[in-house]
């Protein structure tokens, strides 16, 4: 289910992870524009090699979490 717009402005911070529709991938919210409903996001965790970040469109995100950095 997606965040509808008023919930996506309350729970869409920088630094926080996101779901993205039709991906498996985790996403780190970077940049947030609540009034043109857009974020920039790059994939979690972090590829130094592939470093990209993208604009997204508020409705294609299905969730907000914590980012987790995983300890080996």
């Amino acid at each position: 289910m997606n965040i509808t717009k008023n919930k996506s402005k309350k729970n869409i911070d920088i630094g926080k992870c996101i779901k993205i529709i039709n991906s498996e991938k985790n996403y780190q919210v970077i940049g947030f524009n609540p009034n043109m409903n857009i974020c920039w996001v790059r994939e979690w965790p972090i590829n130094f090699c592939e470093y990209q970040t993208f604009q997204l469109s508020l409705n294609k995100i299905i969730f907000s979490s914590s980012c987790e950095v995983e300890s080996k």
